[in-house]
C-alpha cells in the first residue's frame, strides 16, 4: 500500500536522516539531488525511530550549495524528501552540479559517468573489440563479473553497470606465470590501438571513449593454483576446471559472447547463493586473506588514481615557482621530464623558455588536459610511477635516445607511498647522471584536514626524505621553505634540489 505522505529528510554534513516506521528494517534506497539519482545504498538504523544514510566519501568535497533531496525505495516510491543547505561551493562544483554533469557514485564508491544507453553502447562495442583481439591471439576469454551476471539473469547489461568485464583463463599456473602472461595480454590489447591501464599484474583496464566521457572494459586473469580457483580482484575458492572449460556462449543485448561452461556455479562463487536477486547496493567484501594474497602476488599499480582524476577536474593548479627554480639551474635547450605534471602548466612554462619537455602523469584526465594545453610545444606521456617497470622503462628510453634529462617533481613526492617514492628515486639515480638536476617541492607538515583516503593531505618531512634517498646514490639541498595554499589548507612546503652524489 503506498504511503500517504513522504517523510521529512534532515540533511546533515555527515548523513541524511528521516523517520522510520514501526517494525521497518533496513531499506535499499536511491538518493536523488536535483531530480537526478546520485547514489544507492542500504540505510543504517542507529535507533528504532531513525533511518540514516551516510554521505559517500566521494561526495564529501562537494557538500555545498542548496536544493532538494529525495529518497526513493527500490520500486521508485518516494519515502522521504527535504531540503539541504551547505553554503557556497568551495571547489567550483556542488552536489547539484554533479548530477547535471552526469556523474554518480558507482559500486566502488567513486564518481563515474552515470549509466546510459550511450555508455552501454560504448561498452558493448568495446567488449566486442576486446574479446576479438584476445581470441585472435588464442586466449581462452569469457565474459565475467557483472557482465556475465546481466547476461545470465536478464540477457542484458545490468541497468546500473558502468563497465564491462572479461577474464582470460590461464589454466594451472603459478603467480609468477600470471604476471608474465599479463604483459603479453597488454601488448595484444595495445596493438589493437587501445589505451590499457594496469591495475595489477592480474587486472588490466581497457579505456573506451563515449560522448559522455570514458568507459572501460576490465580484463581479469583467472587461474587454478594449489587446488583453488583465483580471479582477482575478489574471487577465490573451489571451482573445478569443468565449470570453466570448454567455453560456451551467453547472450547479452542480442549478441553472443563467450562464457564459462557453468555460469551459475561461477556466479555463486563470486556473488554468493543469492546472485539471482538484484541488489543495487551490492559491494564486494573481499576477505583480508584474499586481498593480501592478491596484492602481494600481483601488486597495486593504480592506487588513488581516481582521487587524482577527480582532483584534476576541480582543484588542479601548478606552482610555477618550481618551474622557475629548475629553469634557473639549466642552460637553454635542456631536456626536462615533468613527472607528475598534472594538466601541464609547468611543462608549458618550461617549453616556452626553450627547454625540450616531456609531461608525464598517470591520471588519464591530466594526460588529456596536458595534450590539449601542449599545442605541440611539449611531449605528453602516461607514466605510472607505481609500476617500476613502466617508470624505469621511461628512463631507459631517455638514455637510449642519448639524452640526460632533468626532472621536475612539483608537489608530488609527499602524495606517494614510500614504495612508490623508492621507484622515483631509482629513476632519478638512473637518468640524472653527473650533471642532471631534479627540483622537488612538497609539504613537510601534517595537514589540519588529514584523511588517509585523501593523498593531498599527506606530508613528507625532510628527515624522511633524507632516510629514503640515502641508499639511492642521491643527495639533496634545501633551496627554500614557505607556505602555500592547497586543496588541503595552508601547508608549509620545502623546495629541494636532488642530484647524484654521496650523503645528504
Amino acid at each position: 500500500m503506498p504511503r500517504a505522505l513522504p517523510r521529512v529528510v534532515v540533511a546533515r554534513r555527515r548523513w541524511l536522516e528521516w523517520p522510520a516506521l514501526p517494525g521497518e528494517g533496513e531499506l535499499q534506497v536511491d538518493v536523488e539531488i536535483g531530480g537526478l539519482r546520485l547514489w544507492s545504498g542500504r540505510t543504517e538504523r542507529p535507533g528504532p525511530r531513525t533511518h540514516r544514510m551516510p554521505w559517500p566519501r566521494a561526495l564529501l568535497p562537494y557538500l555545498s550549495g542548496g536544493g532538494v533531496v529525495v529518497v526513493r525505495a527500490a520500486d521508485g516510491e518516494v519515502l522521504a524528501t527535504g531540503r539541504y543547505s551547505f553554503g557556497e561551493p568551495r571547489l567550483g562544483r556542488d552536489l547539484r552540479s554533479l548530477g547535471q554533469a552526469g556523474l554518480v557514485v558507482d559500486k566502488w564508491g567513486k564518481l563515474a559517468a552515470a549509466p546510459s544507453e550511450d555508455l552501454h553502447s560504448v561498452l558493448l562495442h568495446g567488449l566486442d573489440e576486446v574479446v576479438a583481439a584476445l581470441q585472435a591471439a588464442d586466449y581462452a576469454v569469457s565474459i565475467t563479473g557483472g557482465t556475465l551476471l546481466g547476461a545470465i539473469r536478464s540477457g542484458d547489461i545490468i541497468e546500473r553497470d558502468d563497465d564491462a568485464d572479461v577474464f582470460v583463463y590461464l589454466g594451472e599456473v603459478g603467480p609468477a606465470d600470471v604476471s608474465l602472461a599479463s604483459y603479453g595480454i597488454q601488448r595484444v590489447l595495445e596493438a589493437s590501438g587501445r589505451t590499457v591501464v594496469r591495475h595489477s599484474d592480474a587486472h588490466l583496464q581497457v579505456i573506451m571513449a563515449g560522448e559522455r566521457g570514458r568507459a572501460h572494459v576490465d580484463v581479469f586473469l583467472g587461474f587454478h593454483h594449489e587446488g583453488s580457483y583465483h580471479q582477482p580482484i575478489a574471487v577465490r575458492g573451489e571451482l573445478p576446471v569443468e565449470a570453466i572449460l570448454p567455453l560456451g556462449t551467453a547472450r547479452l543485448a542480442g549478441r553472443e559472447f563467450p562464457a564459462v561452461a557453468d555460469p551459475e556455479r561461477w556466479l555463486a562463487l563470486c556473488y554468493g547463493a543469492g546472485w539471482r536477486t538484484p541488489d543495487p547496493s551490492f559491494r564486494f567484501r573481499t576477505p583480508s586473506s584474499t586481498r593480501r594474497r592478491f596484492e602481494n602476488w600481483f601488486g597495486v599499480y593504480d592506487l588513488n588514481r581516481h582521487f587524482w582524476e577527480d582532483w584534476i577536474g576541480r582543484a588542479a593548479s601548478s606552482w610555477h615557482g618550481d618551474a622557475d627554480e629548475l629553469d634557473r639551474l639549466l642552460p637553454r635547450d635542456s631536456r626536462v621530464i615533468d613527472l607528475g605534471s598534472g594538466i601541464g602548466e609547468n611543462a608549458r612554462l618550461l617549453a616556452e623558455r626553450g627547454h625540450r619537455v616531456l609531461a608525464a602523469d598517470y591520471a588519464l584526465g591530466a594526460v588529456t588536459a596536458a595534450e590539449q594545453l601542449s599545442g605541440g610545444r611539449f611531449e605528453v606521456q602516461r607514466v605510472n610511477a607505481a609500476d617500476r617497470r613502466d617508470l624505469l622503462g621511461l628512463g631507459a628510453a631517455e638514455l637510449e635516445a642519448g639524452g640526460q634529462p632533468n626532472v621536475l617533481l612539483s608537489d608530488v613526492l609527499a602524495y606517494l607511498t614510500r614504495d612508490i617514492r623508492a621507484n622515483v628515486f631509482r629513476f632519478l639515480d638512473l637518468v640524472l647522471g653527473t650533471e642532471g638536476r631534479a627540483v622537488a617541492s612538497f609539504p613537510v607538515n601534517p595537514s589540519l584536514h588529514y584523511e588517509h583516503a585523501r593523498p593531498d593531505t599527506w606530508h613528507l618531512p625532510l628527515a624522511w626524505l633524507r632516510d629514503e634517498i640515502a641508499s639511492s646514490g642521491l643527495r639533496f639541498e634545501v633551496r627554500g621553505t614557505g607556505y602555500r595554499r592547497t586543496s588541503a589548507g595552508l601547508r608549509r612546503f620545502a623546495t629541494v634540489v636532488i642530484e647524484r652524489g654521496q650523503g645528504a
